[in-house]
């Protein structure tokens, strides 16, 4: 024969038609995931072990405060950008209407303040290269100072912040000062399931346990998705049996906000609640960091990042130290008991998994998954569920 004449293979494309999701887990990860397919005009059917807003969950419970924390995926960058495009796009249309709830403070632009003993990132003498990414943006108005230049700029900004005396004495020599969005994660969480609730194209949002993916994938095909998201957070160490997903176990103690006496405020009304930060030095370290964080009408106190710790309550040794804590932050424990106390554990992985399971492709089931962004979930669930939607929309090759 003709070489000419030879045909040429061609390549087989196999297409898997997206036409209903099935989206697993509705923590804050789970319900942007859901919201970004019904903006794009996918049906949706959501399950959940929990209540989404049950008060035990890990998204329910969690500070809010936008920084990249306990994830070193390298992905977790761009995703926080993201995510901080659309909180910083949804305050400024929130000023624009008053009918917007976010107008009634789901969504805060706070100072904050990350104390720090000496001169360094990571057991790295500091240099300007040495910074996290995310403090490039200058949205952010990151600052790397030494404490004294905290308290020249603190005449004008007049944050409740420890004393200089304080700090000095405690060994705190550094500082970084942003301003960072923090969402109020109950009222936020509340806005999204009831858009995803009164979507017309919401098909339900029911409560299911499954026990393995092949019992959520039979879930899928029963309600007639073609598609699964997986976003079960912590729930994917069995549904998964992912031995690379851990829970690093956070604790808090809850205060009222409008109520809690300060230790901070001198004669001055004018004072600003700050987030406040130390993971070295006397008062924290990175398994037991010290920190304040306003959300919304609370202020929360933590805390811990205890990988494997799996006690569901707060030990005395724990409440003591919280509330010490407290204190320390310019709360006054001393007269005035926390509201509430809270436990949850963030989902740690080496490496977040946000990808296609090729599994079950050959059987025309889709499946995504999207868990494990450890501390980083409220800092960059707006670009994890866009990409996951992406990854379901596109076609398999």
């Amino acid at each position: 024969n003709d070489d000419n004449d030879t045909p040429v293979p061609q390549q087989i494309t196999f297409i898997i038609m997206t036409g209903r999701v099935l989206v697993a887990g509705s923590g804050v990860i789970g319900l942007r995931t859901a919201l970004e397919l019904l903006r794009r005009k996918v049906p949706v059917a959501l399950r959940s072990a929990h209540h989404p807003l049950h008060p035990s969950t890990c998204s329910m419970g969690a500070g809010g405060l936008w920084m990249p924390y306990s994830c070193d995926d390298p992905r977790v960058a761009g995703w926080a950008k993201t995510t901080l495009d659309e909180l910083l796009d949804n305050m400024k249309s929130s000023r624009m209407s008053v009918d917007s709830s976010d107008s009634n403070g789901t969504i805060e632009m706070v100072p904050a303040v990350y104390f720090h003993q000496e001169n360094h990132i990571n057991g790295v003498e500091f240099k300007s290269h040495t910074l996290p990414p995310w403090t490039e943006d200058s949205r952010l108005n990151f600052q790397h100072m030494t404490i004294e230049m905290l308290y020249w700029q603190n005449i004008v900004h007049k944050l409740r912040i420890p004393s200089l005396e304080v700090l000095e004495k405690a060994g705190y020599k550094y500082c970084w000062m942003f301003h960072t969005p923090i969402v109020d994660c109950p009222q936020m969480l509340k806005q999204m399931l009831d858009e995803v609730v009164n979507h017309e194209l919401t098909e339900s949002v029911d409560s299911d346990v499954f026990e393995s993916m092949e019992e959520m994938v039979y879930t899928a095909r029963r309600i007639d998705c073609d598609a699964i998201i997986n976003c079960t957070g912590m729930g994917a160490a069995s549904i998964c049996d992912d031995d690379d997903l851990i829970g690093a176990r956070g604790i808090l103690h809850q205060y009222d906000r409008s109520t809690c006496p300060r230790l901070f405020d001198g004669d001055d009304e004018d004072f600003k609640d700050a987030a406040l930060f130390a993971t070295d030095g006397e008062w924290g370290t990175s398994n037991e960091p010290c920190y304040l964080i306003p959300r919304g009408e609370k202020l929360l106190v933590g805390g811990s990042n205890l990988p494997d710790d799996t006690e569901l309550g707060i030990r005395e040794g724990e409440k003591k130290r919280l509330m010490e804590n407290a204190k320390i932050l310019g709360l006054d424990s001393d007269n005035v008991r926390y509201i509430s106390e809270w436990t949850g554990f963030r989902p740690c992985r080496s490496k977040v998994r946000l990808e296609l399971d090729e599994k079950y492709t050959k059987d025309g089931m889709k499946v995504i998954h999207n868990y494990g962004h450890g501390g980083s979930g409220w800092t960059c669930f707006s670009g994890a569920a866009i990409d996951a939607v992406d990854l379901c929309l596109s076609v398999k090759q």
